[in-house]
């Protein structure tokens, strides 16, 4: 790798968090909760027992971001991640003999720990640090990793489930995914320059402790967690409870299941890339409104689905996909076009942990709505009025409010 130059060293780096990326999201977020349908079955957990461990994973997961954000400002980013990836392998092994649920919980928190390590801030700080021009596209290609992920190990998961048993299947894809994130944090990624401005912005030293507490008392700011802590609360519940409404309310075949998640994580591909490279040729907030819109339209679709009505389901797999991974992908860029620079990794780890709070009260808010009203009809609606309120959220933040309102404005704004 030593004689790779620059331009071609990026993208192996990117590979290398792609793949990290891949095995982290793509089973710890998109694929577990394929599980939730066994675990009620075996154990007799309601929706709400079934779905705590996850709860817990988000909540812990918020509140170890900032401390990895301090971390990745200071040390190896890639040592953080190989980290994070070892606790991740020993999460999963150990997830494979639990018996209670509060054996659950406590691998969920660990599983929460590891991803805060190696998941979303730390490649996001690693893919800032590489890429200064066409950082959209290069976003939209590494949160395509996670969806890939859950289009592709749903499948595994669900057919080894069926032929060795959850218990074994577990096992099975913790080592796989160990494998996965070692050998690619050993193989691929390198610790890079950090994009970081030639002076501080004009009324402000140079002290990052003094700037960051005026950048988080912003308007702008404020906006901006208000609408990212609502789509988080959306995706998070969305992903973790449609296989429960799915195979519990519509009554769709298990052997189903993995063939709609592998759609919607499939077309999840294709709008974080698609997403990710029209942010770079038009305005974000339209880009990112309109992916926010189509999400939208598929939660009250999704509120609407019987189990005769194929097209409708899978309609709403694709049109579901596509906005909950474009508005995804938005998030990061739109975080990254307005505060890379020096307080970068701390600002990002502290909206991740707003965000991930957020999920995790959507996670536990749509599974008491679900024994409240029987089915998740309610829920769905509820959210899909969230998200069209977050849409016009993102359109309110213009370019004047960018310019005026950025105490720790960088290079990178548009």
């Amino acid at each position: 790798m030593t004689g790779a130059t620059p331009k071609n060293q990026q993208w192996i780096v990117l590979s290398g968090l792609f793949l990290v990326y891949m095995a982290s999201n793509g089973v710890t977020l998109h694929t577990l909760p394929l599980l939730y349908p066994e675990l009620m079955d075996n154990f007799g957990w309601h929706t709400g027992e079934v779905t705590l461990p996850a709860t817990v994973f988000f909540v812990i997961g918020a509140v170890t971001s900032p401390p990895a954000g301090w971390l990745l400002d200071r040390y190896s980013s890639r040592a953080i991640i190989a980290i994070g990836s070892a606790l991740l392998t020993l999460g999963l092994t150990v997830y494979s003999a639990t018996n209670s649920l509060w054996q659950l919980v406590a691998v969920y928190a660990l599983l929460g720990l590891a991803l805060s390590l190696c998941g979303l801030v730390s490649n996001m700080v690693m893919l800032t640090g590489w890429f200064d021009s066409g950082r959209g596209r290069a976003t939209g290609i590494l949160l395509m990793a996670s969806s890939l992920g859950g289009a592709l190990f749903p499948l595994a998961v669900g057919s080894g489930i069926e032929q060795l048993g959850w218990r074994q299947t577990v096992l099975l894809t913790g080592v796989g995914v160990g494998s996965m994130m070692l050998g690619s944090v050993w193989l691929l990624l390198r610790d890079g320059r950090r994009v970081m401005p030639a002076s501080p912005p004009p009324g402000h030293s140079g002290n990052v402790k003094e700037r960051i507490i005026p950048t988080l008392l912003t308007r702008r700011f404020a906006v901006i967690v208000f609408a990212t802590g609502s789509l988080w609360f959306i995706i998070i519940a969305l992903t973790q409870h449609q296989s429960i409404h799915l195979a519990k309310d519509v009554g769709l075949a298990r052997s189903s299941l993995p063939n709609v998640f592998s759609l919607f994580f499939g077309c999840s591909v294709v709008g974080k890339f698609c997403f990710g490279l029209l942010s770079d040729r038009f305005d974000l907030h339209r880009v990112m409104a309109s992916a926010i819109l189509m999400l939208a339209i598929a939660l009250i679709t999704l509120s609407q689905i019987a189990a005769d009505a194929t097209a409708l389901l899978y309609g709403y797999a694709v049109l579901a996909g596509l906005g909950f991974s474009g508005a995804f992908t938005c998030i990061q860029i739109l975080i990254a076009a307005h505060y890379s620079g020096p307080l970068y990794g701390r600002i990002l780890a502290t909206i991740v942990l707003i965000d991930t709070l957020c999920g995790a009260l959507g996670t536990q808010t749509v599974a008491r709505v679900r024994e409240w009203q029987g089915d998740y009809t309610a829920a769905f609606v509820g959210m899909a009025i969230l998200s069209t309120l977050s849409a016009m959220l993102v359109l309110s933040l213009t370019r004047a409010t960018v310019v005026s309102e950025s105490p720790a404005q960088v290079t990178d704004a548009y």
